[in-house]
């Protein structure tokens, strides 16, 4: 009885494996792109997740198959093109190949170096932290002053010169080096030629570093000189700026995580912090637009010492003495 119940058992093994191998050799043949298909692979993903972005790629033999074939490349985050009639092994080539294009990127008015690296690594046009890397590289910046007026080999950072705008950009030539350049030339071409050239390099460097906050603290046009008009009165009063905008620079963080936690930090001492320093931050805080360069420089002289947002409108209040400043915190502050 044991012998027969035995031999029943090895019969289902040996069927069983028979069955295994046999769809097995059919998944290693089998055709499973029925059209070209793009698969976007995240960084923290690997080949162990193609099942998820292919339709009919069994996981089983998928983790089988890749057992038995290790890949003899790395899988890079990226974007890949898998053609149409593809088996497993054609998938596995494909996904060595990253596809490039050709495309144009919008860097936003007030962007930090934190925003277009994110920007950038996001779309897998480059690695995490290495747009940050090369505008605070040393050497980069040392060779680059080199062909522009207004930078000079002591910044630590081109923070500030990097304008913001519309790029066209070949992702399948890609160099940081490239952008940065065109950031700088369109700086130079919309900035520095028509609006501060006639400027020192150390008060082109504090104008610009001023219009990164304004740009920050004020998005109405309208608005922009008057708002540079009252934190350049401060400047030369030696007060605090108080600008909010500033607190979150030193932490590395993007604009939208800056808003999440200005709270924690506005009490925090160090050289960026306008609630507790007087003075510039050590560096711009982000990258002003022309016409916001042009409104700090050409500020607008008021009365005012003081202005806040209403929290619902987005409307701007002025207010000249502190007891004013108070009576429009608790009317529009909501």
């Amino acid at each position: 009885m044991i012998q027969k119940i035995f031999t029943i058992i090895i019969i289902i093994i040996i069927f069983s494996v028979g069955i295994f191998s046999w769809k097995y050799d059919s998944f290693q043949s089998k055709i499973i792109t029925q059209k070209d298909t793009i698969v976007i692979i995240e960084k923290w993903e690997t080949f162990y997740n193609i099942s998820e972005k292919i339709p009919h790629i069994s996981e089983t033999f998928l983790k089988y198959y890749l057992k038995n074939n290790p890949p003899h490349y790395e899988l890079q985050a990226w974007r890949y093109k898998v053609p149409n009639g593809s088996t497993i092994e054609d998938i596995i080539i494909s996904l060595e190949q990253p596809i490039y294009i050709q495309s144009k990127i919008t860097l936003l008015e007030g962007w930090n170096i934190y925003d277009i690296d994110e920007y950038l690594s996001v779309q897998w046009i480059i690695s995490e932290w290495a747009y940050i890397e090369y505008v605070q590289n040393p050497k980069k910046i040392q060779a680059l002053s080199e062909f522009y007026d207004f930078l000079t080999p002591s910044l630590i950072s081109l923070e500030g010169f990097l304008y913001p705008d519309t790029y066209q950009i070949d992702t399948a030539n890609f160099g940081i080096n490239k952008l940065v350049i065109q950031q700088l030339d369109a700086f130079s071409t919309k900035v520095y030629k028509p609006i501060l050239s006639h400027l020192d390099t150390e008060t082109v460097y504090d104008v610009v570093n001023l219009a990164s906050i304004v740009e920050k603290e004020e998005r109405n046009p309208k608005e922009k000189s008057t708002v540079a008009g009252i934190l350049k009165k401060r400047l030369n009063e030696w007060w605090m700026l108080g600008a909010d905008i500033t607190v979150c620079y030193p932490y590395e963080l993007t604009s939208e995580a800056c808003k999440l936690v200005v709270s924690k930090y506005i009490y925090e001492k160090n050289d960026y912090n306008t609630r507790t320093k007087r003075g510039l931050p050590k560096t711009p805080i982000g990258n002003p637009s022309t016409q916001t360069v042009e409104a700090t420089l050409n500020d607008t002289e008021t009365p005012y010492y003081f202005y806040l947002h209403d929290t619902v409108t987005g409307k701007i209040y002025y207010a000249t003495t502190n007891a004013d400043h108070e009576y429009n915190k608790r009317n529009y502050l909501r």
